[in-house]
């Protein structure tokens, strides 16, 4: 049973140390201070250095394919002051929204009840046999969406968002970001450039490529493509009673406002042609079976026709008979020509046609009289995404309208592009915003660029001026052409193709580029073969040897995604040229400009555009560290099945298109990268269900 623990440390009190007299007792509460301030030194020092609740050694993360299950290597993890060692812990998660894996400490108090070892061991003295102080033992355990745990990692479906600076940079980070952003705000370094996938009826996925930025001067390095899924624009709005004027010849009428989504009322004025029998008593009124009539146009009883206002008239939706003229017999059959307005039925008289009106039944509108059409239809939509110091990306959805406007970005985060979203369509446009910092070396090309222009221009000038002031039959049979541009050259003759080099002043005829990638018989080679490094052939020999450590660490403990072993791939990237054949194509600026990625003439410019897909081709890949012996290894290339074929050896999984390790975890095959996937950083992921 535990015993109460007298300890008066507290830190406001700022004790520096205990400081025993002479004669006097020591007390147990004086010991336990002792401990209580040399543990809070500690702490201090410790959150300076590390930060609480930071990773120095493993803690890699493993999630399982259907993001249920979350694996957490062993790890040595720096809270409150003391340095913990965590076992490996496997953690079931929900793999839908947002989730946060932590670590707790629970404190624990063991007594010579607990452990019969800390009765007092001293052999020969009074006390010996007789229980001493007891032990506080803290024991970490990592656990899910537990509030008072310390956050460690934070997940989104299922996915590895953010974690834990390295401990090293923790207490610097703060100080080398606030310069960082006071000098150069937020920039972004490389990649993050954001395209759209179809995802399904109500979504598409905006897609951010890997990349990096520096955001109020934290460094975020997004190591795959990150997905989001983005509603389409498919709020509506209701235009109501739209007119067009009906033509005889015409079914189709096109409405203003599109993409239509649903025709609600069609109203028109038909003619109608009825028999209608009269009334027994004269000077009444025989009521019209459609309504609401608007018109009566004629009245005709045999050979016998009736005028309107001298025999009838129209009182409310029936044929008046009051008027002192003539009147059909009661109990006789009269035919009546009238105009009513119907409301027509949507699918029977009418249908929504290619964002119109189209009519199909025989009831139609009057030549050249109008009819009024409530609809719904779709508006369009513009939304931002940014990027905050934490490394989330988050999207702002604008109001929906016909002209949509862009919302505003919160302060303090880096701005990455704008979606426009057409109404009900997947046809999203990216705006990337490529807030990107130059280097001094691009600063420095952008100088070269500005001085060479501002040198042509004045050449130019002179030049223009010299044409201005010498007489024109001085000049007559002389032409003169400086080679800094296009404009003395015919670039519409079928004839013409030349290149100018505008700092050297020199013209010479086009240049016929090929890419020919290197092919190497390594069976036949002496050379020695590294993957990409190729040396020549050589034997090692040991020069220094050190087989002691002080201690290990991993330098890297924090970049580890979804997998502990480890793929190689070769190729690992690709280069290549797609060539595009432009009719009497005029190359201008070619030699100085060439770095700047676009061929440029005055009369026309040429786009070396970036290929826009990776180009389907083998890759050899080498897996190691994989569970010996596991079957149906499986494989995406940017979240596509590819199919593997096995090589050098290496057996195939049970399944089809799947590979099994050998004994020692290890195996060989190749897969075809897929069609229409997009350029830059692409992640590879091979795993097995077990």
């Amino acid at each position: 049973m535990a015993k109460e623990v007298y300890n008066r440390f507290d830190p406001t009190n700022r004790w520096k140390s205990v400081d025993f007299v002479g004669g006097r007792r020591v007390q147990t509460a004086e010991l336990n201070e002792m401990q209580a301030m040399s543990l809070y030194r500690d702490k201090q020092i410790g959150d300076v250095i590390f930060g609480s609740g930071h990773i120095l050694e493993g803690g890699q993360l493993l999630i399982n394919k259907e993001k249920t299950l979350v694996i957490v290597s062993a790890a040595r993890v720096y809270l409150g002051g003391i340095i913990h060692d965590v076992p490996e812990t496997a953690l079931t998660i929900k793999g839908t929204g947002e989730e946060s894996i932590g670590l707790r400490v629970n404190p624990q108090t063991i007594t010579y009840e607990d452990d019969p070892t800390l009765y007092d061991p001293a052999v020969g003295f009074f006390n010996y046999g007789m229980p001493g102080a007891q032990r506080t033992i803290l024991n970490p355990t990592w656990v899910v969406d537990d509030p008072e745990a310390t956050h460690m990692y934070r997940l989104v479906n299922g996915d590895l968002i953010t974690s834990k600076l390295p401990p090293e940079l923790e207490g610097f980070t703060p100080i080398l970001a606030r310069r960082s952003y006071d000098t150069n705000g937020s920039f972004l370094v490389s990649g993050m450039d954001g395209y759209i996938e179809p995802r399904d009826a109500a979504n598409v996925t905006l897609v951010i490529d890997a990349g990096r930025a520096y955001v109020l001067g934290y460094q975020i390095d997004k190591l795959v493509p990150l997905r989001l899924a983005i509603p389409k624009a498919l709020d509506t709005r209701v235009v109501v009673n739209e007119t067009k004027t009906y033509l005889s010849n015409t079914s189709f009428y096109p409405l203003n406002s599109k993409p239509v989504k649903a025709l609600q009322t069609v109203t028109a004025t038909v003619e109608k042609t009825q028999t209608i029998t009269r009334g027994n008593v004269a000077g009444t009124s025989d009521l019209l079976p459609m309504t609401p009539v608007v018109d009566i146009v004629s009245i005709q009883a045999g050979s016998t026709s009736y005028v309107k206002g001298t025999d009838f008239q129209l009182s409310g939706d029936a044929v008046d008979w009051s008027l002192a003229g003539a009147e059909p017999s009661g109990g006789t059959s009269y035919t009546v020509t009238y105009r009513y307005t119907k409301l027509m039925v949507i699918g029977t008289d009418v249908t929504l046609d290619n964002n119109g009106v189209k009519w199909l039944g025989s009831d139609r509108p009057v030549p050249n009289s109008t009819f009024q059409t409530t609809y719904e239809f779709f508006l369009g939509r513009k939304d931002v995404y940014y990027l905050t110091y934490q490394g989330e990306v988050h999207v702002i959805h604008g109001q929906s309208d016909m002209n949509p406007y862009p919302p505003s970005s919160p302060p303090d985060v880096l701005e990455l592009g704008e979606l426009y979203l057409p109404p009900n369509s997947n046809a999203v446009v990216v705006s990337n915003r490529k807030p990107k910092r130059l280097t001094m070396l691009e600063l420095r090309s952008l100088l070269d660029r500005l001085e060479r222009a501002e040198y042509n221009q004045a050449l130019a000038d002179l030049d223009r001026a010299a044409q201005n002031s010498d007489p024109s039959l001085a000049k007559k049979g002389v032409f003169t052409d400086n080679f800094t541009n296009f404009e003395r050259s015919d670039v519409t003759h079928p004839d013409f193709d030349a290149m100018i080099n505008p700092r050297e002043k020199t013209v010479q005829l086009a240049v016929e580029n090929s890419f020919i990638e290197m092919q190497v018989n390594q069976a036949a080679s002496t050379v020695r073969f590294h993957e990409r490094l190729i040396t020549l052939p050589y034997t090692e020999e040991v020069l220094i040897d050190q087989p002691f450590a002080t201690e290990i660490m991993n330098v890297n403990p924090y970049q580890v995604f979804g997998n502990l072993a480890t793929i190689r791939l070769t190729p690992s990237h690709d280069t290549w040229v797609e060539t595009s054949t432009v009719t009497q194509s005029v190359w201008g600026w070619w030699a100085d400009w060439r770095s700047t990625g676009t061929t440029r003439t005055e009369t026309k410019v040429i786009l070396d555009e970036q290929v826009p897909f990776i180009r389907q081709r083998e890759v050899t890949v080498v897996g190691e560290g994989f569970e010996p012996n596991s079957d149906n290894i499986k494989a995406t290339f940017d979240g596509i099945p590819v199919n593997l074929t096995p090589i050098n050896g290496s057996a195939a999984g049970t399944l089809p298109n799947t590979m099994r390790a050998n004994a020692q975890g290890r195996f060989s095959c190749t897969f075809m990268i897929p069609a229409n996937v997009r350029t830059g950083t692409r992640e590879v992921y091979f795993w097995n269900e077990v």
